[in-house]
């Protein structure tokens, strides 16, 4: 057996919110990736789930080296922490619109706060009518194992965002 890190146990508790969500049918797990990559020596951990077929929310949790060595050795210089980033993926068989973009920046902002960084990316597949507004809330920070509330609250301001969307995009 071993030691699970702080990654680990962040995940454990992200795994259990979102699971705990689709056991009770508020949202359905689309996909599941837990990798380790060993050029790079870091760990990610990606959770995506909906709740319409138009929209696919995903949590993308990562730690790099330093972080896995300072919490493996005790450096008590560098607190062991991880990255979150979430994101959003809305499907629709038309081109988005600047009025669409805007919105969908507005409602990001006032429900994850104005100081986030947020992409919007679209992408179309040519010889259909499919577009793809993929959305990332960026944070910038690290997230430690004291701050597990807050990975509670983000999945929360998750569904109020796909909720928000659905409303919009219906």
């Amino acid at each position: 057996m071993f030691d699970p890190i702080v990654f680990d146990n962040l995940k454990v508790v992200i795994e259990g919110e979102v699971y705990d969500l689709d056991l009770e049918g508020h949202v359905s797990v689309v996909n599941r990736e837990d990798y380790v990559d060993l050029a790079r020596f870091s760990r990610v951990y990606r959770i995506s789930f909906q709740q319409t077929s138009a929209i696919v929310a995903s949590l993308l949790l990562t730690t790099h080296i330093d972080h896995i060595h300072a919490e493996l050795s005790g450096n008590k210089q560098v607190k062991p922490g991880c990255l979150i980033e979430i994101d959003f993926v809305l499907s629709q068989m038309s081109k988005f619109t600047d009025i669409q973009y805007a919105n969908y920046e507005k409602q990001l902002r006032a429900i994850w706060g104005a100081d986030r960084m947020i992409e919007q990316r679209v992408s179309h597949l040519i010889g259909t009518n499919e577009y793809k507004n993929e959305m990332k809330i960026k944070f910038n920070r690290y997230i430690y194992e004291d701050q597990v509330d807050d990975i509670i609250e983000m999945v929360d301001y998750m569904l109020e965002t796909i909720q928000k969307f659905n409303h919009g995009h219906g």
